[in-house]
């Protein structure tokens, strides 16, 4: 027989997960005990928060779908992970989180340690599971796996009280199966294909759901060309097509959207929208809408509540869109929609030339995101977490595949660029992984460059330095009447910090030091660099739709 310890480690290792992130407490001790014994079968990654453990637990799966887990402490331990449990949660997520328990002796007395778990976790988890007893471990690994491997994804959890590890069991470890995609009906397809041919400026909106699950690029591109359908993406959505195809303008919507994908989703006939991500963000608070029908393809429960009108198709979107392409014959040419979502793109790419030629009192970030896109190999994997940055992130820095783009898009939460890139980094080793971070955003979960260094990871991190809360801050400047109160900051020297975790790094504060920066960033090994740029310098965004919104 195995102890319950032994049986959670091979359950992990026969599910394909190849690391887990976490931080030792006692009352996961047992456990780290047992994980010695599978040296680099199943690696283990100390960081130096909780939360960057589940981040970057998160990050393996959305880099490259590999399953992958979190061990953390009782108590303390469990509540460091709620923020990046949230964000995993609303981007649909699935990985497991191992959490130690209190001793069973000690339940319901207020002991040391003891926080009600499962009730905090209600909401940010698809599963919950506590092993009670030795012999429930077996089936409470299947239900965890079940639910987070259930669509909507997400994390899941599995509790195991201190005095319960070295028992011994006799449960199996779990079989975990493969999502199973269901029909779709051919009537619906030839529905929505027929009103897309009819449709004079036919759109469609490819989102994370998407991504997510087991779709093709070549159908998108197939169904695109073959109805006149320019491409657009949410947040989560980037990727589904290359940045440089013709086919596609980008992100849509708040945060990251460009002004093309935005005026072509308002200009559109007929959308299709195929997954869940038509919500606030995408349409600036639903102040953004499409002329035409809507048509959302997607088996998320939060397609049933979003605040606007539309057909919805309970269906799982890769599948009806390789349904589609399958059923594409000839070419449906509409040469006066192209040739207007032509120009939205050749506008909107003279916007971001006009912004990175622009003579910046300090370093103009414009300029050093696209020499910078220009270097990185096609396959670069860019890790943005959350602020004002983003914005360069998605403008400058172009993607060409699903998993390229990382970030907290839909809870919105600082501090998940760093711990997310390391998870990439090691879910990716062959690949360059960018952390794109702003001076708020890095400083949230900064310890983790001593991770970053133990691990030997060929990082490369970007800080973006405004010293201040800049989304805060502009819209103060722009909504307060200039009554700026509490979003200044006073930075440490991001170069000393990182040279203290043995990082090189070095400062560019003009654009004449821009192209030097980034060879410097691009040897081998950690590198940071800092770009400090003016704060006041609104970039490339749509501002109307952004004030509009009100947020």
């Amino acid at each position: 027989m195995a102890s319950v310890a032994e049986l959670i480690a091979e359950s992990l290792v026969r599910a394909g997960v190849e690391r887990v992130y976490g931080i030792i407490g006692t009352s996961v001790l047992d456990f780290y005990d047992v994980l010695q014994n599978y040296g680099d079968k199943l690696k283990v990654i100390t960081v130096r928060h909780e939360q960057s453990a589940v981040s970057a637990a998160d990050a393996e799966f959305r880099a490259a779908g590999k399953l992958s887990a979190a061990i953390v402490h009782a108590g303390p331990g469990f509540l460091n992970t709620t923020i990046a449990l949230g964000m995993a949660m609303k981007d649909r997520v699935p990985f497991l989180l191992i959490s130690g328990g209190v001793k069973r002796r000690l339940r319901e007395t207020d002991a040391w340690l003891e926080v009600n778990q499962r009730a905090i976790a209600d909401g940010l988890v698809k599963a919950y599971e506590v092993v009670e007893d030795a012999g429930e471990v077996g089936d409470a690994l299947s239900r965890a796996f079940e639910g987070m491997l259930s669509y909507p994804y997400g994390p899941a959890i599995i509790e195991v009280p201190e005095d319960v590890w070295r028992e011994e069991t006799n449960s199996q470890p779990p079989e975990v199966g493969k999502e199973i995609h269901g029909e779709v009906d051919d009537g619906e397809v030839g529905r929505v294909m027929e009103r897309m041919r009819r449709a004079e400026r036919p759109v469609i909106l490819a989102c994370g759901e998407l991504v997510r699950r087991s779709f093709s690029q070549n159908d998108l591109e197939r169904v695109s060309e073959h109805l006149s359908a320019p491409v657009i993406t949410s947040g989560n959505g980037r990727g589904t097509l290359p940045e440089d195809s013709p086919l596609t303008l980008g992100r849509v919507g708040f945060g990251g959207g460009n002004l093309a994908a935005d005026r072509v989703f308002e200009r559109a006939d007929f959308v299709l929208v195929l997954g869940n991500e038509l919500d606030d963000i995408t349409t600036y608070s639903y102040t953004l809408a499409p002329q035409g029908d809507v048509v959302v393809v997607s088996e998320d429960p939060s397609a049933e509540v979003r605040p606007l009108y539309y057909e919805l198709i309970r269906a799982n979107p890769a599948a009806f869109l390789r349904r589609m392409a399958e059923l594409c014959d000839a070419v449906e040419k509409k040469d006066e929609w192209l040739r207007e979502v032509e120009g939205a793109r050749s506008e909107w790419s003279a916007l971001l030339r006009e912004f990175s030629e622009r003579n910046s009192r300090l370093c103009n970030p414009g300029r050093f995101f696209d020499l910078l896109d220009k270097r990185l190999d096609r396959d670069r994997v860019v890790v943005a977490g959350q602020g004002t940055h983003v914005i360069f992130a998605n403008n400058n820095l172009r993607v060409f595949s699903p998993g390229s783009y990382l970030a907290s898009t839909n809870l919105g939460a600082m501090g998940y660029a760093l711990p997310a890139a390391i998870g990439a980094k090691l879910a990716c080793p062959e690949k360059q992984v960018v952390c794109v971070a702003g001076d708020g955003e890095i400083l949230m979960t900064v310890q983790e460059l001593e991770t970053v260094r133990r691990e030997n990871l060929d990082l490369k991190i970007v800080v973006v330095n405004d010293s201040s809360y800049r989304v805060l801050y502009l819209k103060q400047v722009l909504q307060k009447q200039g009554r700026v109160f509490q979003t200044l900051l006073s930075n440490p020297d991001f170069v000393r910090l990182a040279e203290s975790f043995d990082i090189p790094a070095t400062r560019v504060e003009s654009s004449n030091g821009i192209e030097e920066a980034i060879e410097f960033l691009l040897e081998d090994g950690a590198r940071m660099v800092e770009l400090v740029i003016d704060r006041d310098e609104i970039p490339p965004l749509n501002l109307d739709a952004t004030l509009r919104m009100g947020v």
